[in-house]
């Protein structure tokens, strides 16, 4: 009594349901399939119910019968087909059009089949069961393979889906999954025992029933615009797997007719099977050519694009990670560009400053080639008039008397060129494609272009913090060159003012004592200078030790040599000796420079609350408040007509690294007064 029940349902709902997908006005192919089938379905629903109600009509109603039910099931798997994918792709596989062609054989094979022929049942009144003959069988044989391509693709449609999409057609596979899912249990009994019983059509109409309710409410509740992003791993494995399920299928088919046949041999020719199997699928999976077939396959059936952007700009960044040195990069580079396009060996040419041509940096699996292209090259000159990829599988004319023409022995088929700030920086030459014959497409040079982008920047970067880095070594050498010459400038004063004196004393025995002492002082400290610069540092460690201040000041003033008066009292500080002689020296220098008339430079030394403190004053030409403020005591700014302008910068910079100060007090035209600030011993090592 609850078969009829359920019969009556799926008669009355499958055409609602239609209706109102229609009044949706939402006809895509998807959704035009879908309520083709849920007719059908009404259909075959009302032709089981008069089969089962007027037995004696059973082969009327059961012809119509199993032509709504093979239209059911071929509308139902182009649903799957179809639905939740952009479809401007699928119509140009070959496994589309197949299925077409075999499902459209098959409604002409039902409709011009006698029944008798297909199905037979001598007491179906009291057993309601069916029995299928050998064309039968083979029909629902057909029917079944259909159902469960259609259960994969529904399965392909939720695990290529994003989780907020899958969320919104959940219930919709949900409901396909079980439309097709009860059909394909109908068929399995079928084709287990080779005969229909009807006992199931009540199965079969509840499921029927749910789906179309699951159906509905997931179209009236729920955003169902999200279209298939199928992923290539997914698509790639189960491809992999229907073939290799395909291949033991039809090994099976191979032995078990072996067996049928009842050969005596039948078991060694069966195991000879197995291993040439074996070999054949070893060669198949490890074959590269026939990967990059797949691939191109899978793609003109299942993709819009060819090639996923998100997994290559993942490799791209691994690949680029993976490297320290520019060459390490360089080569990781080539390998994606092989791997992406499927080819052998590569190589990398980058513009050269120095020589003005392009030279080559890196190759992978390439030849190692020494000659550079020129500027004037006609590859260059092609590349550089239009950002073009250049396929030399065309032979393009403008390449006549290249150097790119030396490069066919290692079979080079593609030009990539790679431009910076719109500047040809350089160009990759891939050679050696493993599928000779798959034609390069624009979804191909799309792919190429972005890595070549994404490439020169990285590698342009890379040779610009290289530059960088060498700029900042050699200015580093200059602004210690320019120490030194100041340094080498202070005392070469002291001996010209020795050399100056010795003109009229050089008889004089204390004279010649003080110069013998002044040179000795002067090569002594040349050559802690010469020490120093074995070993540079751009901030050296000072050396700090307990000294008394008078001995440094007056090591300074026997250097400089002019016309000094010292005082003050004895005081020891907590300094490195060589860097404050050096500041004492510049002070006594500068300030003899600035004093005319051989007047005295005056230097008073002592402590001073809890610091050392050490005065030196001039009666020269002074300087400006504005000169004090913004310009003295930095790098390169000097009133001397030859002066470097470092010394006070220099002086500054060792004064604070000990931990004190630097004062200035001057009147222009009046005379200047520099203190400087040192810590004492005692406070320095408490």
């Amino acid at each position: 009594m609850l078969t009829p029940v359920l019969l009556w349902s799926n008669i009355l709902l499958c055409p609602a349901a239609g209706v109102f997908l229609l009044l949706r006005r939402s006809y895509t192919t998807s959704i035009l399939f879908f309520i083709s089938a849920l007719f059908f379905i009404s259909g075959l629903a009302f032709t089981n119910l008069r089969s089962l109600q007027h037995p004696e009509q059973l082969f009327l109603w059961q012809k119509y019968g199993l032509i709504f039910e093979v239209t059911a099931v071929l509308c139902c798997y182009f649903y799957t087909k179809t639905a939740f994918r952009d479809n401007s792709e699928i119509y140009k596989g070959i496994g589309f059009w197949i299925s077409v062609i075999v499902a459209i054989s098959l409604i002409i094979f039902v409709i011009s089949t006698p029944l008798e022929n297909l199905l037979f049942s001598p007491d179906f009144a009291e057993e309601h069961i069916l029995f299928l003959t050998n064309a039968g069988f083979a029909l629902y044989l057909l029917l079944m393979v259909f159902l469960v391509f259609g259960l994969v693709q529904l399965e392909r449609t939720l695990a290529g889906l994003h989780q907020l999409q899958r969320w919104n057609i959940k219930l919709m596979v949900l409901g396909s999954g079980l439309l097709l899912g009860s059909f394909a249990l109908y068929f399995s009994h079928s084709l287990l025992y080779r005969s229909i019983n009807m006992s199931y059509v009540g199965i079969r109409s509840a499921a029927v029933f749910f789906a179309v309710i699951m159906f509905c409410y997931s179209l009236i509740f729920r955003e169902t615009r999200s279209k298939l992003a199928l992923s290539r791993g997914i698509a790639h494995r189960s491809f992999v797997l229907l073939l290799v399920g395909g291949y033991l299928i039809l090994l099976g088919v191979l032995g078990e007719g072996l067996r049928y046949l009842n050969l005596a041999t039948a078991k060694p020719i069966f195991n000879a099977l197995i291993l040439i199997s074996c070999l054949v699928l070893a060669v198949i999976f490890f074959s590269e050519k026939l990967r990059r077939r797949l691939k191109v396959t899978l793609h003109k059936n299942f993709y819009q694009s060819k090639y996923d952007y998100k997994e290559q700009w993942q490799n791209f960044a691994n690949r680029v990670a993976t490297g320290v040195m520019l060459p390490e990069i360089q080569t990781s580079i080539l390998d994606l560009f092989c791997e992406s396009l499927a080819c052998k060996g590569a190589a990398f040419y980058l513009y050269d400053y120095d020589s003005t041509s392009y030279v080559h940096t890196v190759s992978f699996n390439f030849r190692r080639d020494w000659r550079p292209f020129s500027e004037t090259d006609p590859l260059i000159v092609k590349l550089k008039e239009k950002d073009w990829i250049i396929n030399l599988k065309e032979n393009p004319a403008e390449l006549k008397g290249s150097l790119v023409e030396s490069l066919e022995d290692v079979e080079a088929f593609l030009i990539v060129p790679l431009f910076f700030d719109e500047e040809l920086a350089g160009f990759i030459v891939m050679a050696g494609q493993i599928n000779v014959a798959e034609e390069l497409t624009y979804e191909d040079y799309d792919l190429l272009r972005m890595l070549s982008r994404q490439a020169i920047a990285t590698v342009q970067g890379l040779r610009l913090s290289e530059q960088l880095s060498t700029t900042r070594e050699l200015a580093a050498i200059g602004r210690i060159s320019t120490f030194v010459l100041h340094d080498l400038k202070n005392q070469v004063s002291g001996l010209s003012l020795m050399l100056d004196n010795a003109r009229d004393y050089i008889d004089d025995p204390d004279f010649q004592q003080d110069m013998l002492e002044t040179v000795g002082n002067t090569v002594e400290n040349m050559n802690i200078l010469i020490s120093r610069l074995k070993n540079i540092k751009e901030k050296p460690d000072l050396v700090i030790s307990s000294v008394a201040l008078n001995k440094i000041i007056q090591d300074a003033v026997e250097t400089a040599g002019s016309n000094v008066e010292v005082s003050g009292t004895l005081v020891q500080v907590a300094v490195d000796e060589e860097e404050i002689y050096k500041v004492i020296l510049n002070l006594l220098v500068n300030a003899a420079e600035a004093t005319e008339n051989n007047l005295p430079v005056l230097i008073n030394y002592g402590q001073r609350d809890d610091l050392a403190f050490i005065d030196v004053s001039d009666s020269g030409c002074g300087m400006s408040a504005d000169f004090i403020e913004n310009r003295l005591f930095k790098p390169f700014e000097t009133t001397k007509k030859h002066g470097f302008g470092i010394g006070l910068y220099q002086c500054k910079q060792i004064i604070e690294s000990h931990g004190g100060k630097i004062e200035v007090k001057s009147l222009d035209g009046e005379g200047t007064l520099f203190t400087l600030l040192l810590p004492l011993a005692v406070e320095r090592s408490s």
